[in-house]
């Protein structure tokens, strides 16, 4: 029996990175839908997992497209939230969200695990956004209008 450790950089741990879109039209903000996951928590900022070597900023890119039908770059990183592992439902990760502008004429088509997009003020977020996904929503917004980057902890900040 060793008393190794394991190495880090040999044998890394399972880690989940995601790239999120605080999507900006008009002053408004898009929330979307989801049909996969429970009831309390069926609305949040679009995105998705990055694969493995995909940088985040492409798995953005690509999350619109394939869920929203929106071809974007991201923008400004606004934060980053850390979520720790939930077992059984996904693994340690953190997600990255970067704020895009989308003009006022484009067409979104919801696909990909998304039913609906809303363009709200975050006032109105509140009523169907809920716990720390309300969080990351907010921080980020006051992230955006500041001019600042903010590290979460499931929404809440870390500093």
């Amino acid at each position: 029996m060793s008393d190794e450790r394991p190495d880090p950089f040999k044998d890394p741990p399972p880690r989940r990175v995601a790239a999120l879109a605080l999507l900006e039209q008009d002053g408004l903000f898009a929330i979307i839908h989801r049909t996969y996951w429970t009831s309390v928590a069926k609305w949040g900022l679009p995105g998705g997992s990055a694969d493995p070597n995909e940088l985040p900023r492409r798995a953005f890119s690509r999350h619109m497209d394939q869920k929203l039908g929106l071809r974007l770059s991201a923008g400004r990183l606004l934060a980053i939230d850390h979520a720790p592992e939930w077992p059984g439902r996904y693994r340690e990760g953190m997600n990255l969200v970067y704020h895009a502008t989308v003009n006022t004429d484009a067409e979104t088509t919801p696909a990909g695990g998304y039913d609906e997009i809303r363009w709200v003020t975050p006032d109105a977020a509140a009523a169907l956004v809920v716990d720390h996904e309300l969080l990351r929503l907010t921080h980020c917004v006051e992230a955006l209008r500041s001019g600042t980057f903010v590290e979460l902890l499931m929404g809440n900040p870390m500093n």
